[in-house]
């Protein structure tokens, strides 16, 4: 594997320094200033976690500081030279083989080395869970992940560049390379914080904002939420049933009831395919469900609101 690793590394290096790869100068430059090369991920294997794109820069000494604003998470890893970003009115420096994450939505100003200019690779992700993972690794939107030396994650980098032109398995390529650098930060970084009132305030927000997105799913549960947060089923139940007053099945439960009736008041759908679009696999549990929080079965719930009469 590391043969194999050191091989991709040689490749695109020959691939870089041949002028093979496609090189773009940058907007706002009358002249290229580096090497540039990316990629767009234009499919995912899950929602949950999901690589946006991937890319290759190398710097030279002529190039600026630049400013940008990103949607998503910035995963980089610095291939060669010395750099650094600013954000939130403070400067961090970065060198050769350092891998760090920057949060989404946030002013960054990047600032190549004037003397030695860094070359470096990035990974972009985003998802439902991408924030409950990274606070599994010490990461959160104040504490940017910092390794000063992790060589071993250029084998990932380089590889996930490497999957650009394999159109039919890049996206399960550059996944695995995305969660082997979660795995060795997960093994060198030892500032994972203990769990306390405020992390289990954020994780909760973090399992809420799953539910919500995939409340419609039929295939929802309570183990699988609990497993993709890294939970026990049981300390699930209990974190949910805290802070909600509520079981995690009557939550979704009523929640889907919610929109099925919403559908009810602003669609033609009919009654099964209500049942089936909020993410009820069976039409009679459905129709159970929806009584206990409405007093009427759906049926009848529909035709009260066809003629008009109160609910």
């Amino acid at each position: 594997m590391e043969f194999f690793a050191q091989s991709l590394d040689n490749s695109l290096n020959r691939r870089y320094n041949s002028g093979m790869e496609k090189k773009h100068s940058a907007p706002h430059a009358e002249t290229p200033d580096y090497d540039y090369d990316y990629y767009h991920i234009n499919a995912t294997v899950t929602t949950d976690v999901f690589p946006v794109d991937v890319g290759h820069q190398a710097f030279t000494v002529n190039h600026k500081p630049f400013s940008n604003k990103y949607p998503y998470y910035l995963l980089h890893f610095v291939a060669k030279g010395k750099g650094g970003i600013e954000i939130n009115g403070k400067k961090h420096a970065f060198a050769k083989n350092d891998v760090f994450v920057l949060p989404p939505n946030t002013d960054i100003t990047y600032y190549p080395d004037p003397v030695d200019p860094w070359e470096n690779y990035w990974i972009n992700f985003n998802g439902a869970v991408a924030k409950n993972i990274l606070s599994q690794l010490g990461i959160d939107d104040t504490v940017y992940y910092v390794s000063k030396g992790l060589p071993a994650a250029k084998k990932y980098f380089a590889a996930a560049m490497q999957a650009q032109n394999n159109l039919a398995s890049r996206v399960f390529t550059v996944q695995s390379c995305l969660f082997g650098v979660f795995a060795l930060i997960a093994e060198t970084n030892r500032k994972i914080p203990p769990k306390t009132a405020n992390n289990e305030k954020l994780l909760f927000s973090q399992i809420l904002e799953y539910v919500t997105v995939h409340l419609c799913d039929k295939d929802l549960s309570a183990n699988d939420t609990a497993a993709l947060f890294f939970i026990s089923p049981a300390y699930f139940s209990r974190l949910f049933k805290k802070h909600m007053n509520v079981s995690f099945k009557s939550y979704v439960n009523y929640e889907r009831v919610k929109k099925a009736t919403e559908l009810m008041e602003t669609s033609n759908l009919y009654i099964k395919n209500i049942g089936f679009a909020v993410g009820f696999s069976d039409p009679l549990y459905f129709g159970k469900v929806f009584k206990k929080y409405r007093l009427y079965s759906p049926n009848e719930y529909k035709k009260r609101l066809s003629d008009n009469k109160p609910l």
